[in-house]
């Protein structure tokens, strides 16, 4: 897949079917836009592409580091990629949002960037897409300029679970929440935090359950202090697997991570990579008052893992 990551650098000869939005998660509702896009590719001789930002729109506006550090992702810049990429989409643009696409008017965005950047033969887009000075551009302007521009364009109608219209601010609450089913649903797939397994502090070993830690990225979205039965990737193989997201308030002050026990795996993965995969939330965090309970609980948590994952 070919990644262009600024507007200069874009040189296309090639007739483009292109999915325009911002794909934080890639979730239910954007993987309809982006198969809009592959399916009109087929139709029209393109190649399927997306256009997206590679930071998010509301960082322009943020005074200061604090308060975008406020600001969190769903899925990280290489996560995202693999998935733009599984949907079937080749080409992506991946530029900044910058003060110069903020101010263009959206009249110019079509007929520059559309169509004389990208050659767009076909475009899709969500129903609430917005673009161009003051988002002042919607998917009504995006059919009609269509029109006399040469593109077909496709606009995807609300997706919904459970009566509620998906959306990546809907799956962020949720995660924060701890409502991983919800989230998951909305995903069409397990939310996952990836990450390189530290050296930690060797409680869980010195109380019999070791387990693998990995710090928690700042910018992305975390899970609700708290037990959840999740799923560890490998090396490309799958474990079962329990994890502890919080801040290990029984045994001291430490910043939020990710310990995760994985069934089957009784060496040390200091170094590797892993992809932990949250599936349900089993309890809340808790501070209890002493190791010895905490060990007790422990114990009685993987028990209730072992169910979940059928290996009892």
């Amino acid at each position: 897949m070919k990644v262009y990551r600024s507007l200069a650098d874009i040189n296309i000869e090639f007739a483009t079917a292109v999915a325009l939005g911002n794909f934080d998660g890639v979730h239910i509702g954007h993987q309809q836009i982006l198969d809009a896009a592959v399916d009109l590719a087929g139709k029209l001789g393109a190649v399927p592409a997306c256009f997206t930002f590679s930071n998010h729109p509301r960082e322009l506006f943020a005074g200061d580091a604090e308060l975008r550090d406020k600001i969190l992702f769903i899925s990280g810049d290489e996560e995202k990629l693999q998935l733009l990429e599984q949907a079937g989409i080749q080409v992506v643009f991946d530029v900044p949002f910058d003060e110069f696409t903020m101010n263009m008017s959206p009249e110019v965005f079509i007929k520059e960037i559309l169509c004389d950047k990208l050659n767009a033969k076909g475009v899709s887009c969500g129903f609430n897409y917005r673009f161009g000075a003051r988002a002042s551009g919607d998917e009504k302007l995006l059919s009609q300029l269509g029109v006399g521009y040469g593109y077909e364009t496709r606009v995807i109608r609300p997706v919904k679970v459970g009566g509620e219209v998906v959306s990546s601010t809907y799956i962020r609450c949720a995660v924060e929440a701890g409502d991983l089913v919800k989230a998951n649903e909305a995903l069409g797939r397990p939310f996952s935090i990836s990450g390189i397994v530290v050296q930690g502090n060797h409680i869980g070993s010195a109380i019999g359950f070791p387990t693998a830690n990995v710090r928690l990225s700042k910018r992305k979205v975390a899970p609700l202090n708290g037990v959840y039965f999740t799923r560890t990737t490998i090396g490309g193989k799958s474990y079962c697997s329990i994890s502890n997201v919080g801040t290990k308030p029984t045994i001291g002050e430490y910043e939020k991570s990710v310990e995760t026990n994985i069934f089957g795996i009784d060496h040390d993965l200091y170094g590797q990579s892993v992809k932990i995969e949250f599936l349900q939330l089993l309890r809340p965090e808790i501070k209890f008052d002493s190791i010895e309970q905490l060990a007790v609980q422990i114990a009685d948590d993987i028990k209730s893992a072992r169910r979940f994952h059928g290996i009892e």
